[in-house]
């Protein structure tokens, strides 16, 4: 076991968010029942930029790299349903920030793990559906572990199409239980075990507004319970439930004259934290030939401050407070290209994005950037085979 960790949870935190891009995404459950057996795989590498060493007072500049290989069957399953099973297998190396201390001159610097992290997480999950003709129902399960880390979550969703076909309804509800066991060290008090809960909800309508126009707007909740804080920064102390409410809405057009398609998504996001953000993206579908699409698209994003948080740790400081990057302001821009190319029996998929964050990009003024807000390059590859 590697003494030098992070958050536990951090890895699939930090993979969650690839596993929505378009080249993985093309692997999720569709509205409609499959017609076939569909077989698919993912390479992603993520690879996240080295920290600045002048603005590292002890430890290494090395940041995470994860590489993550998923692996899914998509089956009908008799005349009306289908299942859905996913597995995940991720590898990270890297080092992590333990604490964010501030200089005689007002300068804030890293305290960084001395040795590289090597981790390993499996998740597994799956999904049974079934279909009727007004839309269809799911119930899933799923099962996550890493070294210091275990959890299991479910979710219910329903799907409803009006008699026309026009517009759509869909909701669902989730759970996840999460165990952390961190790792102890010598010398470092650490809590020895803790739990967390977390509930969440949404509902969303969608609808067709022409033959060249959609829409979907939606409505999330989430409430975590529990322990919150991370067991490996030097001081860290969070409150024990978050509470969270976001509003999406989507609108995608085609302009069949250019055999392409316009995507435009919004994010509004907000917690009892304080934390506010925004994120707009944009992505352009072009079909070249039958069989080859690309799609270019940039993403915006932008947050505020949580309430605690703090430029730097400070022994002396009583209550709730943290130097996390996460926590604090700082805007993002992130640009892309996915390529696929498309037969009968089996498909091709290539995405390549490149992120960068800083606290200039945010849409307020920030005074003091935090030194550890992340830059990274991610690039998955993937092969689906349909029989």
């Amino acid at each position: 076991m590697n003494k030098n960790k992070r958050n536990p949870g951090a890895l699939a935190a930090l993979t969650g968010a690839a596993l929505a891009l378009p080249a993985i995404a093309q692997l999720a459950q569709a509205a409609d029942m499959p017609t076939k057996t569909e077989l698919g795989y993912r390479y992603s590498d993520y690879k996240e930029d080295d920290v600045d060493a002048a603005l590292v007072m002890v430890g290494t500049e090395e940041r995470y790299d994860i590489d993550t290989h998923q692996f899914i069957l998509v089956a009908p399953v008799g005349d009306s349903s289908s299942l859905t099973v996913d597995a995940m297998y991720e590898t990270m190396t890297g080092a992590s920030a333990m604490s964010v201390v501030e200089t005689p001159q007002g300068d804030s610097m890293l305290i960084m793990t001395g040795a590289s992290i090597k981790e390993e997480r499996t998740d597994l999950s799956a999904e049974l559906r079934r279909y009727d003709d007004h839309g269809s129902k799911a119930v899933a399960l799923g099962y996550s572990t890493e070294d210091d880390y275990e959890a299991i979550n479910g979710s219910l969703d329903l799907e409803r199409k009006s008699a026309d076909g026009i517009t759509t309804w869909s909701g669902g509800v989730g759970f996840s239980y999460d165990e952390l066991e961190p790792i102890q060290e010598e010398g470092i008090n650490r809590v020895i075990s803790e739990d967390r809960w977390f509930f969440n909800g949404y509902v969303a309508r969608a609808k067709v507004h022409s033959p060249v126009w959609q829409s979907q707007v939606g409505l999330y909740l989430g409430v975590y319970d529990g322990y919150l804080d991370d067991p490996y920064r030097s001081r860290d102390i969070r409150p024990d439930t978050r509470q969270q409410v976001a509003v999406n809405a989507r609108s995608r057009y085609f302009l069949s004259g250019l055999k392409a398609a316009l995507n435009l998504d919004y994010r509004f996001y907000n917690d009892d934290w304080g934390i506010s953000s925004h994120t707009l993206e944009f992505t352009w579908h072009q079909t070249l030939t039958d069989a080859l699409r690309i799609s270019p698209r940039i993403r915006y994003y932008s947050q505020s401050q949580a309430d605690f948080y703090v430029d730097a740790d400070s022994g002396l400081r009583q209550g709730e407070q943290s130097s996390d990057y996460r926590l604090s302001p700082y805007g993002a821009i992130a640009y892309g290209v996915g390529a696929g190319y498309y037969q009968s029996n089996y498909s091709l998929v290539l995405y390549v994005e490149q992120y960068d964050s800083d606290a200039d990009y945010a849409l307020k003024s920030v005074s003091k950037a935090n030194p550890f807000l992340v830059d990274y390059t991610l690039v998955t590859v993937g092969l689906d085979y349909r029989f």
